[in-house]
């Protein structure tokens, strides 16, 4: 089964089924005067993927072996990346730049990491990104979607599992909304909690949008 762990921030670890370990968005941990307080992301990864080159969003070290980087889209070993640019910020992108999304298949699911989204979503990145079964957002506002965009993300795509990311915590101290600022903007969803960090498709798909917060594996 595909096991995916929050390692906190927007970074996450993908493991396949046949062995293959993917991490997204990887941050540099002491990164931006100390705001990010996770400690270091370790893993033997054969892929790391990268939404846009801001350090708590890119940080390639030794810890994560010798990985293949991809920031752009390409077919790598029989998987079909597509990034799909966007904005940073609400404002064009003249504050913050751009961003990435990017959309892949992993052991027969689709995956969906919308990078630091700051704007809306567009009928035409809907259609990009299509049919998403895992999704995993930003909801932290300040420098992405905030709290108040949470429930158009959801009702646009319609995930199967939601997870959310980069938002205030212990690990992050960059005065982002908590993740529960989130969550009460979510009137219709369903909401699961899941301590470990880890969350395995073994144990099966909702049949229901529903929205998975998952405790960072990498504590401050």
């Amino acid at each position: 089964p595909l096991e995916l762990a929050f390692n906190g921030h927007a970074c996450v670890t993908l493991s396949s089924s046949d062995g293959r370990t993917l991490v997204m968005d990887p941050y540099l941990s002491g990164a931006l005067g100390g705001a990010i307080r996770f400690t270091p992301v370790k893993a033997d990864a054969d892929w790391v993927t990268v939404s846009h080159y801001h350090v708590d969003h890119c940080h390639v070290g030794r810890e994560l072996g010798t990985p293949t980087v991809i920031d752009r889209s390409q077919r790598v070993s029989g998987v079909d990346f597509r990034f799909i640019p966007t904005y940073h910020d609400a404002h064009g992108g003249t504050r913050m730049g751009l961003t990435q999304m990017v959309t892949f298949m992993w052991d027969g699911l689709r995956v969906a990491h919308l990078g630091d989204i700051g704007c809306a979503l567009t009928q035409d990145e809907v259609r990009a990104l299509g049919r998403v079964d895992i999704l995993l957002w930003p909801t932290g506002g300040v420098y992405t979607l905030g709290p108040e965009d949470a429930p158009q993300v959801l009702d646009l795509l319609q995930p199967r599992l939601a997870i959310p990311m980069h938002y205030e915590h212990a690990g992050c101290a960059l005065g982002l909304a908590p993740v529960d600022a989130a969550l009460a903007q979510l009137s219709h969803a369903t909401v699961l909690r899941a301590p470990g960090g880890i969350w395995s498709s073994g144990s099966g798909l909702p049949d229901e949008p529903t929205v998975l917060v998952l405790d960072p594996v990498c504590g401050p």
